[in-house]
């Protein structure tokens, strides 16, 4: 099974991308938008694992210790670069210092279950649409408009209070992501 650990985002959250979305479709760039069920944050990417390995994951991960924070939205870019995007990407701000905590705290978890640490960094962002045959003047305008959106403050604030571990089908529709386990943070009574 293909798998990943991921933050998922609230209902209110999701709604606001919803409407985010409703307005960039608008633009007709030749984009497949992401749908809002699917939206995530990408912690740990593992591939092909098999049932053994979900196991022993689940039980390393049970215990992570970084303690529920809020993140909002903020800004759009695009992956790899502007010169030519693939992938579009929602920006993240808050306390972006805890996310990253969480996703360090997520990979010694995967070390310590003996699987490889990901020696890419780690950009907070949300995947919101992949580009699709454009033509390299299309890239270069959907970039133009990304860029100029950049900066871009959007509603939409939620609480990360747990992780989930999913797997990922792929199908001749797309791929369906199904939850096999949700973890949640260490409760701190103070902060909420």
């Amino acid at each position: 099974m293909r798998v990943f650990i991921s933050v998922d985002l609230d209902q209110p959250a999701r709604r606001e991308i919803e409407k985010l979305l409703e307005i960039l479709e608008k633009k007709h760039w030749k984009v497949k938008w992401e749908k809002p069920e699917k939206l995530h944050i990408t912690l740990a990417f593992l591939g092909e694992i098999d049932q053994s390995q979900t196991s022993k994951l689940k039980s390393q991960i049970q215990s992570l210790n970084v303690k529920p924070f809020v993140i909002s939205f903020k800004g759009l870019g695009c992956f790899p670069d502007y010169e030519w995007p693939r992938i579009i990407w929602l920006g993240l701000k808050g306390d972006l210092k805890s996310l990253a905590a969480l996703q360090k705290n997520v990979q010694e978890k995967l070390v310590q279950s003996g699987f490889k640490p990901d020696i890419k960094p780690f950009i907070p962002h949300i995947t919101i649409g992949r580009i699709k045959q454009a033509r390299a003047g299309e890239r270069h305008e959907i970039a133009r408009q990304i860029r100029a959106l950049a900066k871009m403050e959007f509603k939409g604030e939620w609480r990360v209070d747990r992780v989930v571990i999913y797997e990922s089908q792929t199908l001749p529709e797309g791929s369906v992501y199904k939850k096999l386990v949700e973890i949640e943070l260490p409760l701190d009574k103070r902060k909420f």
